[in-house]
């Protein structure tokens, strides 16, 4: 199993952090490395510690986050690079072409298309670090023209990595705390399963629109969940009640 894309965010703006820090969590395959809100921070970040994906506003106080990438580029390191900013003027975007960003969002932004953001430069790593020795030109067609394909599903509607069985043990497991609203520690011992496993069911109920997501802050500057359940009816059909 490949290690975590580790990702380091610099936006000075608190909301929108929270935001980055919710979104990020959501993710598989990620870790934060840290959160800046400044250039000079995010640079001795870079010069301390492994970084493979930067979340960077362009806005940061009065210097340009795309010293940023421009430092990284002299520097020769591969740091994969997503615009989250409101700088939308035609000279920043074609700065950030030739500075070889992969992506662009435009502040304010939906889940969905920070999701795939992320999706796609995870892929593209993973891609690049399976290539052979001797690369031929299908391996390249992946790595430079693929678009992210969607999470695979199967017939019965589930995401790949996700059971019919499992998933009526987690909506029994809701339905017996009632309307209580629900972090992740408590609904883990009712079924069993690891933390990181059960956070993959509720993120399928989230997506569904059957459980309703919150957070606040928890250790270490990092989101914790919460949940509220939203069609009971739903959990019901699924737990086979």
């Amino acid at each position: 199993m490949s290690d975590p894309i580790r990702v380091l965010i610099v936006e000075d703006d608190p909301m929108v952090m929270r935001l980055n820090l919710e979104y990020l969590n959501r993710l598989d395959d990620v870790t934060l490395a840290a959160q800046c809100l400044d250039v000079p921070t995010a640079l001795e970040v870079l010069e301390q510690q492994p970084v493979d994906l930067l979340l960077l506003d362009v806005y940061l106080r009065e210097r340009s986050g795309l010293e940023i990438v421009r430092q990284l580029q002299r520097q020769g390191r591969d740091v994969d690079v997503i615009l989250i900013t409101a700088a939308s003027e035609l000279e920043t975007v074609r700065s950030a072409r030739q500075l070889g960003v992969r992506d662009f969002l435009i502040k304010p932004f939906e889940f969905e298309r920070f999701r795939d953001a992320v999706s796609a430069c995870i892929a593209n790593r993973r891609s690049l670090q399976q290539l052979p020795a001797q690369v031929e030109q299908r391996d390249l067609d992946r790595l430079f023209q693929a678009t992210p394909a969607p999470a695979p599903r199967r017939p019965d509607g589930l995401p790949k990595g996700l059971t019919a069985p499992t998933l009526a043990q987690v909506a029994q497991a809701i339905l017996r705390l009632g309307d209580a609203t629900f972090a992740t520690d408590e609904l883990a011992p009712l079924t069993g399963m690891s933390r990181v496993s059960l956070r993959k069911y509720l993120k399928h109920l989230t997506e569904r629109e059957v459980l309703e997501e919150s957070f606040h802050y928890g250790q270490v500057g990092r989101p914790a969940f919460s949940y509220r359940c939203r069609d009971p009816q739903v959990l019901r059909e699924l737990s086979g009640e």
